[in-house]
């Protein structure tokens, strides 16, 4: 049905309710009238002198109560009519809104195609793409993943740690999707924990991912309808952290990762509870100021009856998490009052503590996003730490364009690629590594303040000085300095050096 049908839909449950709304404020009003006759009258019999008078009194009186509880009795009806129609007003406003959004988008697509059309016939060689339109996103992604096998077409090895750069297109998230349906059967893998630092993973959404045997837990922000929600994934980490996760080991790794950051160890959960009235579903908040659940993350923590009634409820979906709060230097801090990077942080790293088992693949798409320098740094090595203590053997794979996440991976346990590549998985060797270093060896951008290009300048003008009598010193050195094509702005003091320097060795050319 259109809108417009829905659009009526509403309107009458409008006049509706305004019209039932009417007839139980008349039937209030005569309720009063009634009892106030009532009083009246018991009043009179009081004062009446004769007992027939008296009984006359209280005849009256008992008619008029036996009218009031009548109207409170239709009032009530009525009451229940309000909430019908109040319920079906709700329902049509729903429907309205969905109409209005499914024709919204049928215009978007409507204009995209007649956009498509006009110019396709000047781009012939992306008509494979602009038609691509057509298909869903699910067709879209399948035949990314096939293409990315192009790209890079080796699984990783069972119980390392990879590490995958390579400039924007190449195909890492791709990557890292393709590894959720075709690089892990369920006896390599048992469980798949995706992280993201992106809005824009490709990983599937909690509850997609195809293969059944194998459990799939998705801690980036992407929910439902192409919405983006911050608590999504604290959701998810909640039923693991009052479940599985609800262990010693798991709460002092988690302690000790907040510490290291300036949180407390004391982490209190929220939840939002429904309740059920007549058959109607109903949903409530905890009041602002309590707190469902205290945890205390360090070696005593284990499961009580608290926490197993708080996990039994949500499992049957009679509570959901409405907020994590944290302790930091003596404030309460809800989801909304964090940081991006400290939410991406505590995320990641309570994630690993309580959900990490023997046989899982971590798969963590561009986790620089938010996140201080210095974290950057820390967050691999905290993640190497938990791993190492959380499971015999997990296979971890990273898609980043930071060179400080690459030189954070310890070389014993990393291996590495830069996309596209036919060449397999390498042996990182860049572990506390400068930065200028990685960015010259695995991202192939040379600093201009760089000690490497810093020396090859020096020895441009070095040589210079014998230049006219031995000129083929100073042109090897300007060649291996203008091969490492720095880019400079001409605001760059480098710039006329950089510049002088070409100029001399096509003069010496």
């Amino acid at each position: 049905m259109n809108s417009e049908h829905y659009r009526d839909e509403v309107v009458r449950r409008q006049a509706e309710i305004a019209g039932l709304e009417v007839q139980r404020t008349k039937l209030v009003y005569e309720a009063a009238e009634a009892e106030q006759k009532r009083l009246v009258l018991m009043a009179n019999a009081s004062r009446a002198v004769t007992p027939s008078a008296i009984a006359a009194g209280q005849r009256e009186a008992n008619r008029y109560s036996l009218l009031h509880a009548k109207i409170n009795g239709n009032a009530a009806k009525l009451a229940s009519k309000i909430a019908r129609a109040q319920s079906e007003y709700q329902k049509a406003s729903k429907n309205l809104n969905t109409a209005l959004t499914q024709e919204r988008y049928k215009e978007i697509q409507s204009e995209r195609n007649r956009l498509i059309h006009k110019i396709v016939p000047f781009l012939p060689a992306l008509d494979d793409f602009l038609y691509a339109s057509s298909k869903n996103e699910d067709e879209l992604l399948s035949s990314g993943e096939k293409n990315s096998k192009k790209n890079y077409p080796y699984p990783p090895h069972r119980g390392s740690f990879h590490i995958i750069t390579g400039v924007n297109g190449t195909g890492k998230s791709r990557y890292l999707r393709s590894l959720i349906k075709h690089g892990a059967p369920e006896e390599y893998y048992k469980r798949i924990i995706c992280l993201s630092g992106t809005a824009y993973d490709r990983f599937p959404l909690q509850g997609d991912a195809e293969n059944a045997k194998i459990n799939y837990l998705y801690f980036g922000n992407k929910a439902k309808g192409n919405i983006l929600s911050e608590k999504a994934p604290f959701r998810l980490l909640a039923h693991y952290m009052l479940g599985e996760g609800c262990n010693g080991i798991s709460g002092e790794m988690a302690g000790n990762v907040l510490e290291e950051i300036g949180f407390s160890r004391k982490l209190g959960l929220r939840f939002s509870r429904t309740a059920y009235k007549k058959g109607l579903r109903i949903k409530y908040n905890a009041r602002a100021s309590e707190l469902d659940i205290i945890i205390e993350l360090s070696s005593t923590l284990e499961q009580t009856y608290e926490t197993e009634d708080r996990l039994v409820s949500i499992s049957n979906g009679e509570a959901s998490l409405l907020d994590l709060v944290f302790q930091k230097n003596g404030e309460e801090l809800t989801l909304s009052n964090l940081s991006s990077g400290e939410r991406l942080y505590l995320l990641t790293t309570l994630a690993l503590c309580f959900c990490v088992r023997d046989g899982t693949l971590i798969l963590f798409d561009e986790p620089e996003n938010s996140l201080h320098p210095h974290w950057q740094a820390k967050i691999i090595q905290d993640m190497v730490k938990i791993i190492g203590k959380m499971a015999d053997e997990c296979t971890t794979v990273i898609a980043t364009h930071s060179p400080l996440i690459v030189s954070s991976a310890p070389n014993d346990i990393s291996l590495i690629c830069n996309l596209p590549s036919e060449a397999p998985w390498i042996k990182s060797e860049l572990y506390g590594r400068n930065t200028d270093t990685v960015l010259s060896e695995q991202f192939g951008l040379n600093s201009p303040r760089s000690l490497s290009v810093a020396m090859l300048i020096q020895e441009c003008l070095s040589t210079l000085m014998e230049a006219n009598e031995n000129p083929a010193r100073f042109i090897k050195a300007a060649d291996t300095l203008l091969n490492q094509n720095i880019k400079l702005d001409q605001d760059d003091p480098l710039f006329s050096t950089m510049s002088r320097i070409h100029e001399l060795r096509e003069r010496f050319s």
